[in-house]
């Protein structure tokens, strides 16, 4: 498959064209269908351009992940601006512009960019210039800025469209966070193969659980800890309507891939990708459930990868961010993985997540696997900690399942562990800490066992 060099404008214009009635995108309030939102963000972009809101310009978007939010987003993609996705509990200064839900706030004015406009707007005439500007979860060092353009996302879903088993009557519940890659790969997904989006108020599991039955939900995108609170739902069994999934973000066990899958009915397909490259590999909708639990697929057809001696996963892609390649072309994912006979990836960890205990290498997200093998276990983070003889040593923040007190768990370890594997500390908590993007947040693990 070859690269496609539309923009998003024009994929918008002819899904409504072609499938004028088709809901695009509602909530427990409002509903618009395809050609309703084009004319809508049509109308927004006027009044972006009116406001001086143009090609390059950067505007501040606060991403509540809310329908106005969405339809605002594509509004500065038809203008060409660069839109700055920021979590709706950052504060944001140094900003001409700024952009909450379907309000323009720019030099005290505030303009409500839903409202009709009868002006008019030049559409951005190419797809390759970066139009948004996002920050990594930031779960194992500083958030980094990452500038990704509609030819990233665009040729990601294009990539994901047969293996990821779409359908034009598919409905996706956004219950990612926008201002992160896997949520603006759903939106624009839902654009380039033109089926809907279902927008919850809330993400809780009874929330979530109750908008799958009431609108026949047919897919999602979301992080394994969220398929579980599912899952372990007493509603789970009641969902009938779900086909797939895409499931990536954190491990996730074979045993709880499976109860996933048995709970909710769901075809869960994992996919590996990061914020400085949308996609780089995706499992099958149709592969055997041992590769879709044990793997993250094969690498997308329009990408390249490489493994290098040290086992870093090194990618070429047209999903890869602006300057996010070393001198030698690749990017540098910091992830070491594998590749089978069949083409199937594994990714084994980070290297940042390596702990050399008495030089040894040990991987943290190797450990975790083994302990989640534990029955009584729910969740865990492991990192490395430092250790004046050993030199590092692992510990880890251990979430039980309920009524388990703990007892006789060093003894369960040593059962799956090896002995330069058993943490040096552990501590229990009722949760794994997250980042925004719902990725165990490393750092706040590692501040736990240093206060």
């Amino acid at each position: 498959m070859q690269p496609s060099t539309r923009t998003i404008y024009e994929y918008f214009k002819d899904f409504a064209g072609s499938r004028p009635e088709c809901t695009f995108i509602f909530d427990e309030r409002e509903r618009y269908t395809a050609e309703q939102a084009f004319k809508v963000i049509c109308s927004a972009a006027a009044h972006l351009a009116a406001a001086g809101v143009g090609r390059g310009v950067p505007v501040a978007v606060r991403t509540e992940r809310t329908v106005h939010t969405v339809l605002s987003f594509f509004a500065l993609q038809f203008v060409g601006a660069r839109a700055v996705l920021f979590d709706p509990r950052d504060g944001i200064t140094g900003f001409d512009f700024i952009v909450e839900g379907g309000t323009l706030s720019a030099h005290g004015e505030s303009i409500c960019l839903l409202s009709p406009s009868h002006g008019a707007f030049l559409p951005v005439a190419e797809s390759f210039t970066p139009t948004m500007s996002i920050f990594t979860s930031g779960s194992t060092g500083v958030p980094k800025r990452v500038d990704l353009s509609q030819y990233n996302f665009i040729n990601n879903s294009l990539d994901t469209q047969y293996i990821g088993g779409y359908i034009p009557e598919d409905i996706n519940i956004d219950i990612v966070p926008i201002h992160h890659v896997f949520g603006l790969a759903l939106i624009f997904t839902a654009v380039v193969l033109r089926h809907g989006i279902y927008v919850p108020q809330s993400v809780t599991p009874d929330c979530i659980i109750d908008g799958i039955i009431r609108h026949g939900v047919t897919r999602l995108n979301g992080v394994p800890s969220l398929y579980l609170a599912m899952a372990e739902h007493e509603r789970a069994p009641q969902i009938t309507s779900l086909r797939c999934g895409l499931i990536g973000g954190a491990p996730c066990t074979a045993e709880q891939f499976s109860f996933i899958e048995s709970r909710t009915g769901i075809t869960l397909i994992p996919v590996y990708g990061m914020s400085e490259c949308i996609g780089i590999s995706c499992a099958d909708v149709n592969d055997p459930a041992e590769k879709r639990r044990a793997t993250v697929g094969r690498v997308y057809s329009m990408n390249e990868v490489s493994i290098a001696p040290d086992g870093e996963i090194l990618v070429k892609s047209p999903a890869m961010a602006a300057g996010a390649a070393e001198e030698d072309g690749w990017l540098h994912t910091g992830d070491l993985g594998v590749i089978d006979a069949q083409g199937f990836l594994s990714v084994c960890g980070r290297k940042k997540d390596i702990i050399i205990r008495n030089g040894n290498n040990l991987s943290s997200v190797a450990i975790e696997r083994k302990v989640l093998s534990l029955p009584r276990v729910r969740d865990v983070c492991v990192v490395g900690l430092p250790d004046r003889r050993e030199g590092e040593v692992p510990a880890a923040l251990i979430v039980l399942k309920e009524g388990d007190d703990g007892a006789g768990l060093q003894d369960a370890l040593a059962g799956v562990l090896l002995k330069n594997e058993l943490p040096a500390r552990v501590i229990f908590a009722p949760s794994v800490p997250l980042t925004s993007s719902c990725k165990p947040d490393k750092q706040a693990v590692r501040a736990m066992f240093c206060n």
